[in-house]
């Protein structure tokens, strides 16, 4: 029973890979034709395989095992299981081009491929699938050192995808055996670099230049503006009259000043974001349809002001249209006008993409023709959708690296960096840096902090009862007048790092002396005490402690003396 081939991972210039071939498995292929191959009496004579030629098969010997592939492939029973021939030999040289001494008899596998692709398909030589098989040959030529017979190679294959309908992606190769992700201009892109290494590899250093411009061309337009894609395409055109016979697409000159590259040069006064157009289903394409007229805002000024395709740009993405067009206005004002449909609700092949100017002089249209992935799908209803969201994976991974790109324990911020960090006003100094705490706790002290208090209130320095200095879980003190309508003033004792975390008001114990007049705090894990005076006019009988846990301030509320 034929069994299907082993899987492979894709490889070479265009991701090739082999699929289901209906004769048998690839390893199994390679030594039918390794056993044919080889020379009479050498495997009864335990030989190695070809040892008199280091391994290497000769032409004889690659020609025996070519016999036996043919005659099997093209026997009854393999017609009548429906086998083919050129894919099962296109497998065949894949397998065969993955060991360094049978390249030659993969060259050979590849070259009766195309002998059966001729005979099989004579309209167009066997369309894409000559095409990749013509550059897999090539491929191989070039690392084998065969560089005349690779540009030969090479060569036709160009003219073979300028005839093939169509992109390499879309086709069905070889039954599934072959399959690319390439587009018509990529694929084309990609046989240019190869041209430009085997000229390189044979000294023709000015071809090889030529070539890697034309490959650099060709990416550039498979991913740039649909308009200069459409107008470079008239121009290579054989059939010029054709082009010419299109009078919105080649209009008489502009005056001075309204020509497309002056326009686009000069920067716009307005800019109006569209958000009118019209669409058409029409089978395997779909017309996006922008009425000047209507769509711009201004009238029929617009017709009058749209001279040539050239004013318009258009750029496609699989799932996303982006339109601009620049014109001069009466008043001699330049305005840009921008349309965007993104994201699509299905996907297009961005390179086919069709931009036309149509309609009579004084009432023109921009028609974009675009051409559909899926070509099966009807387009209805609002073909741009609704922007995708983010996956939650994502999004909690960027917040993760931008929150310890801000500095934490696993990325801490240098001594230079803590330097420069800015110093904030107001009422407190929690986010102060603690370089800035440890000295203003020796600083002085008559004021140990100073704070921006509320509009109108002045500040004064809050009194200590001695000379020393305050404990070291003191990060700075505050004295302010009330707000309240009863007056008095308040004093403000911020808890430093060396406070601990958490703090309540249990860790700390308040004591007011009223014969003394000294008000005392001590901190029952930190050591220490601070002793305070109340301000001048206040009373200690009415004190009214309060502690803010967020902030870690203890608020002293001293009403006014009766």
């Amino acid at each position: 029973k034929p069994q299907d081939p082993l899987p492979r991972k894709p490889r070479g210039p265009t991701d090739g890979r082999p699929g289901r071939v209906a004769t048998m498995s690839m390893d199994r292929l390679v030594e039918l034709f390794l056993e044919s191959a080889r020379p009479e009496g050498e495997a009864a004579a335990g030989l190695p395989p070809f040892s008199s030629t280091d391994g290497v098969p000769d032409d004889e010997a690659i020609e025996k095992g070519m016999t036996v592939v043919v005659k099997m492939m093209t026997s009854d029973d393999a017609i009548q299981m429906g086998g083919s021939p050129s894919a099962t030999f296109v497998v065949l040289a894949m397998a065969l081009e993955e060991k360094q001494k049978l390249a030659g008899a993969s060259i050979r596998c590849y070259e009766m491929a195309l002998q059966f692709l001729g005979r099989r398909t004579k309209e167009n030589g066997g369309g894409w699938e000559r095409a990749v098989v013509l550059q897999q040959l090539g491929a191989v030529g070039l690392r084998q050192g065969r560089f005349e017979e690779s540009k030969s190679w090479l060569k036709d294959c160009v003219e073979v995808c300028k005839t093939s309908p169509g992109h390499p992606r879309d086709a069905d190769l070889f039954g599934g055996a072959f399959n690319t992700k390439q587009t018509r201009m990529e694929f084309a892109a990609t046989l240019e670099k190869m041209r430009a290494q085997v000229c390189g590899r044979m000294g023709d250093k000015e071809q090889a230049y030529i070539h890697l411009a034309e490959s650099q061309r060709l990416e550039q337009i498979a991913g740039g503006d649909a308009v200069e894609r459409q107008l470079l395409k008239q121009e290579a055109s054989d059939n010029k009259a054709t082009a010419q016979a299109k009078p919105t697409e080649s209009l008489a000159p502009a005056a001075t000043g309204n020509t497309p590259k002056e326009l686009w040069a000069e920067r716009p006064m307005e800019t109006r974001r569209l958000k009118e157009y019209r669409y058409a289903d029409e089978g395997s394409t779909v017309s996006i349809i922008l009425e000047l007229n209507e769509h711009l805002g201004i009238g029929a000024e617009a017709s009058e002001a749209v001279q040539a395709l050239q004013q318009f740009r258009v750029k496609c993405e699989p799932d996303s249209v982006d339109v601009q067009l620049r014109l001069r206005r009466l008043d001699g004002k330049v305005w840009h006008f921008h349309l965007v449909m993104s994201p699509l609700c299905k996907e297009i092949v961005p390179e086919d993409t069709v931009p036309r100017l149509r309609g009579k002089e004084g009432r023109r249209r921009l028609e974009i023709k675009l051409f559909k992935r899926d070509k099966d799908k009807t387009w209805y209803g609002d073909i741009v959708g609704e922007p995708k969201k983010p996956e939650a994976k994502k999004v909690k991974a960027a917040e993760a690296a931008a929150a310890a790109a801000k500095g934490t324990l696993m990325n801490p911020l240098t001594p230079e960096e803590l330097a420069r960090l800015p110093t904030p006003g107001g009422g407190t100094c929690d986010n102060r840096p603690s370089t800035w705490q440890q000295d203003s706790r020796v600083a002085g002290t008559s004021a140990l902090a100073r704070t921006a208090p509320e509009a109108g209130a002045a500040v004064v320095s809050a009194p200590l009862d001695t000379d020393d200095p305050p404990p070291a879980w003191v990060a700075c003190i505050e004295e302010r007048p009330c707000a309240s309508e009863g007056g008095g003033f308040e004093i403000l004792v911020h808890l430093g790092e060396a406070a601990g975390e958490p703090v309540t008001m249990q860790d700390l114990e308040l004591d007011a002396d009223a014969a003394s007049g000294v008000l005392r705090l001590h901190h029952l894990h930190g050591g220490g005490r601070l002793e305070l005076r109340p301000p001048a006019g206040t009373s200690l009988d009415g004190l009214a402690p309060k502690w803010r846990k967020k902030t870690r301030v203890l608020e002293l509320r001293f009403p006014p003396q009766a």
